[in-house]
Parts: structure tokens; sequence; C-alpha cells
């Protein structure tokens, strides 16, 4: 693939973690290294110079005592990078535990772990954790669920080491018994919130706009705060960092149930129109690749169609012809509509 990062061994699951350090941006992602499936998951690690092209490190985390070291996410502190993942034990437990690196190649796990553990009672999940500075200190999200509902808990710390609760900042059903991959970063004047949804409503990843005084988000709408931006089938579990210049990055995971297909999404800049709507637009140099028409993409008695040797594979109603941008790679298509308003990621074979 040309513009995004695929591997030909083992099996490539989602982003955990984008940072950039030392001249490099460094992509964690999860990895089963011995099969072509999901399993006993590993940290798989990458740097660039330009997001585009990659060039494969040693794994960063394998699981030791855990039974798997899942999700999580990476941030830069006092020269070193911090990964934060969620430990399964092999009860299956889940808990947050930490390592850290110096020269951005070789990790080591935090002697205090787990850093953390649920602080729910009942039937719980725990897991997701997304750090980030926050005045003098950092704060972090951990996506849960408890008796069925989904959540996201907030915790602060001065040190990364030693975290306090905070609050629960979302706790709504509607999104299923549990929220992952949730994060906040600030993108023009505005706090982006995203989560991944456990239902399709009416996708899986959703945006919401508004502000975080540290201890609360406050929504710009109470009533419906989560939309979707990417309405693609094959588009999961983003991970977002600001590059040199304070812009806000997201790279995605493209996955395709029934092509069995995994790559990490192509890198996206996040604004935020004047109208309040987050948008995703191709990253850099990326935008001077996306082609106006694209054999595999259509518009036509008022649907925009995406489909690959007579297959179908999004079928969508507009009232009228969006402004349409697409880039193309092996086995892929992401759409661009309306200035990145909209976006379609989909596998096409």
């Amino acid at each position: 693939m040309k513009y995004h990062y695929s591997r030909k061994e083992g099996w490539l699951g989602n982003p955990c973690g984008l940072v950039y350090f030392k001249g490099k941006y460094h992509l964690f992602f999860l990895l089963n290294p011995d099969l072509p499936r999901y399993g006993r998951m590993h940290w798989g690690h990458a740097v660039s110079e330009d997001l585009i092209s990659w060039e494969e490190c040693p794994v960063a985390i394998s699981p030791e005592n855990e039974l798997s070291c899942n999700s999580g996410s990476a941030i830069l502190h006092d020269g070193r990078i911090w990964l934060f993942y969620t430990c399964l034990s092999g009860d299956c437990k889940e808990t947050v535990c930490a390592a850290y690196s110096d020269n951005g190649t070789d990790f080591t796990k935090c002697e205090n772990n787990p850093v953390l553990t649920v602080n729910l009672e009942g039937e719980t999940k725990f897991r997701d954790p997304f750090v980030m500075k926050y005045g003098n200190g950092f704060r972090m999200l951990v996506g849960a669920g408890q008796n069925g509902v989904a959540k996201v808990l907030l915790y602060e710390s001065d040190d990364l080491k030693e975290w306090k609760y905070k609050d629960e900042i979302v706790s709504d059903g509607r999104y299923g018994s549990v929220i992952e991959a949730p994060q906040i970063r600030e993108v023009d004047g505005k706090y982006v919130f995203i989560i991944q949804s456990e239902k399709h409503v009416p996708t899986k990843v959703l945006f919401a706009t508004g502000d975080f005084d540290g201890n609360r988000f406050i929504f710009d709408d109470e009533q419906d705060p989560f939309k979707p931006v990417d309405t693609g089938d094959d588009f999961y579990n983003p991970v977002t960092m600001e590059d040199v210049e304070g812009n806000v990055v997201l790279m995605a995971w493209m996955f395709s149930m029934k092509m069995n297909s995994s790559a990490i999404s192509c890198p996206r800049e996040v604004t935020v129109s004047r109208k309040g709507e987050v948008c995703l637009i191709p990253y850099g140099e990326l935008r001077n690749r996306q082609v106006p028409e694209s054999r595999f993409v259509c518009y036509a008695s008022g649907r925009l169609r995406v489909f690959f040797e007579g297959r179908t594979l999004f079928d969508k109603a507009y009232r009228e012809c969006p402004d349409i941008s697409v880039l193309e790679d092996v086995g892929t298509v992401e759409v661009f509509l309306d200035g990145g308003r909209e976006n379609i990621s989909v596998f096409i074979c």
C-alpha cells in the first residue's frame, strides 16, 4: 500500500498511540505476531518521517504475566514516551498499566503496575486509557461500562504514576454496555470528544464538540452530543496526536471482517468548521494525492455509491451531489465529502 501502514505477517489490529518523538512519528498498534487472527495481543511499533512511509520497529510491549496487552494511548513527558495500555489478566479482569522509553525503541513496564484499577461495582468493563496533558498535570479518560451502561471515567495525576478518580463524564446506555477509545483534543478553539460506541448509532466512531474544564465536558448539543463523521463500514478505533505545528492528526483502523483485511487509515487532520462541525481531511501532502473522479465512486439519481467489480460497498442518498474527493490505494478507497464534513472509508478488495 502507498499511503497506509499494513503488515504481511501476523494480525494487525487497531492503532493504540501516535506521538512525535526525536524527529519521527511513532505509531503503536495491536499486533498478534504469531497468527493471522486476534489473539494474545502485543503492541507493534513503526516510525515515519511523513506519516505515509513507515519503518518497522521491534515490538514495544509483549504480554508476560498478562493474558493480553490491549488498547491504550501514548504521550510524551520529560523526554520519554509513555504508553498506557489495557492489561487483560488470566481471569479476564481489565486494569490500566504503563510502560516508558527514553530512546523510543526499548520499553520498560512500570514497577507499580497496574497504575489504575476499576472503581465501579457490579458487572464492569474498563479499557482503552487515553492520557492527555491538562494544566500542570494530566487527565486520563477510561472507557468503561457498569451493569450494561456505557461510561467514560475521568482521572487526574501530577506525575503519570499516581492517579485519582474525579468523575463520570459520560454515562449513557444508548452507546451500549461499554465505550471504547475515548479521547479529547482541543481543535480550533473548541474541544472535540471522540468515542467508539458498542453499537452502530449510526456508526461506531462518534464525535462531539464542547468545552472541557478539566473536570467535566460541557457538550454543545446536550440532547444528541455524539455524531458520525466517517460513515463507511471499515473505520474503527481512532487515535489522535498533535503534530509539530500543533495540528491535530487522526489515524484509525480500517478493518473489513468480510474480507479479513486490515490497515491503518491515511492520516487526517481534524478541524472544526465555522458551523461547529467536526471535519476530517487528508493530512499534509496527501491532499495533493486526492482525485476528484474515481472509477470506484459515482453519484447518480440522488445516490452516492462506492463499488468494485459489480459489488456495491456503500450506498447513500443525498439531496444534491456533494463535493467529492477520493484517495485511492491498494484495496482501499477513502472518500472526502464537502471539505471533510463526511468521510467514507471502505475496503474494496
